[in-house]
Order: C-alpha cells, then sequence, then structure tokens
C-alpha cells in the first residue's frame, strides 16, 4: 500500500472513492485509495462512512444501516448507499460488528480473485487496474454484489416511478 500522496485528518467519501482500509498506526487509522490517489486518514473507515453519510444525505451509518436492514431483510454484512446519484454504494468484506471491516466501492470493482483453501483473503481488481487485498470470502463477496445491486436495482425503480 506504497505511494501515499497525503495523510488528512477528515475525509469525506467521494465519486472517485474506491476503497478505505484500516490501517494499523495510532495516527492513521485508515487507508483510502481514490481512482487517482491513495490517502492515510486519522479518522478509521467507520467515521469517515458515518461523516459522509451525514454530509451527502443527513443521516448517521447507523441510519442508512437500518433502512437497508428493513429493504434487504438482513442484518449483517449490509452494503451502505452514500449518495446514489453516482451509485455510490459501498461493500463491507467482513461483519461489521467487527472492529476491523473494510469498505469496497461496487461501482469500482472488476475483479475478485479468491485464494481458496479455507483462505479468508482475496483480492479485489479496481476498473483502474490496482489490486487490493481483503479479507473477505468468495461466498461472502457474491452475497455482497448481490444486495448491493438490489439497492441499486432499488433506488434507480424507485426514482423512474416518482
Amino acid at each position: 500500500m506504497g505511494n501515499i500522496m497525503e495523510q488528512r485528518q477528515h475525509y469525506i467519501i467521494n465519486d472517485g472513492t474506491m476503497a478505505i482500509k484500516h490501517h494499523d498506526d495510532p495516527t492513521y487509522k485508515s487507508w483510502i485509495l481514490e481512482n487517482d490517489a491513495k490517502y492515510l486518514c486519522e479518522q478509521n473507515p467507520e467515521e469517515i462512512l458515518n461523516a459522509s453519510c451525514l454530509k451527502k444525505g443527513l443521516t448517521t451509518l447507523e441510519g442508512r444501516r437500518r433502512a437497508v436492514e428493513d429493504l434487504i431483510n438482513k442484518r449483517s454484512r449490509l452494503p451502505i448507499p452514500i449518495e446514489m446519484g453516482y451509485n455510490s454504494l459501498f461493500i463491507p468484506t467482513t461483519l461489521q460488528k467487527r472492529s476491523r471491516s473494510d469498505w469496497v466501492s461496487y461501482r469500482y470493482i472488476q475483479e475478485f480473485y479468491y485464494k481458496g483453501n479455507n483462505d479468508f483473503f482475496s483480492t479485489i481488481q479496481f476498473t483502474t487496474g490496482e489490486e487490493v487485498q481483503f479479507e473477505m470470502t468468495k461466498t461472502n463477496y457474491n452475497k455482497q454484489l448481490m444486495y448491493a445491486g438490489f439497492l441499486l436495482g432499488y433506488f434507480h425503480k424507485k426514482d423512474d416511478i416518482g
């Protein structure tokens, strides 16, 4: 995860945000991948998602989580919509109750490479060609894509009707 271009105190998810990972550092708790940059941030991934939810949709991460729970009738590993205007939907790599869930933008996923043999680490290739390793099984990845696709379809269909 080299080539860090900038260190930030705060971060808001934007159109180019591809992934937010926990970073093992006492000061910089997140590593962020954008389509043309990499950052370290003092906020942890959940703080970044919460701040982004508040800025983009006037609700908290927990508020979005509850809304998604009601829509898909599921309670864990919930994709979180940040801003539907540009299909900004982030999927967690692990249970959100764990202290180390990383988040990946559904929009920028190109390929998923699973090592197999009960290995919990997989590689996601983004549309930019960048490859990053995440703690995520193939089964959970497939479920996440299904839930994210459902949510995107739901919101776009709702916009077409209304």
